[in-house]
């Protein structure tokens, strides 16, 4: 997505609260080199939208300016770890 910041691209995005994603969108530069000087016009976004709101999601995105959607299937997500996981690893031993 094309921005002039990471914090305005992340203005746009929080705009639209079907791609707000977990805790909120990851914002990237994608560095090219433009004129002999490394430049950055676009930003990379990632977020993690439910299933059931992917296309909603794509349609935000692109309605703020987002291009080359890239949906990847998310197998689990390891968050943070809960005591009864902790006891469970000493139970095991490990």
């Amino acid at each position: 997505m094309r921005g002039n910041s990471a914090e305005e691209v992340a203005e746009r995005v929080l705009s639209q609260t079907s791609i707000w994603g977990l805790q909120g969108p990851t914002v990237s530069p994608v560095y090219r080199r433009r004129d002999g000087k490394v430049d950055v016009e676009y930003y990379a976004i990632n977020v993690v939208v439910p299933q059931k709101l992917l296309y909603k999601s794509i349609q935000q995105l692109r309605s703020i300016g987002g291009s080359g959607v890239l949906v990847t299937k998310l197998t689990y997500i390891f968050d943070e770890e809960t005591p009864r996981w902790r006891n469970l690893l000493s139970e095991l031993g490990l």
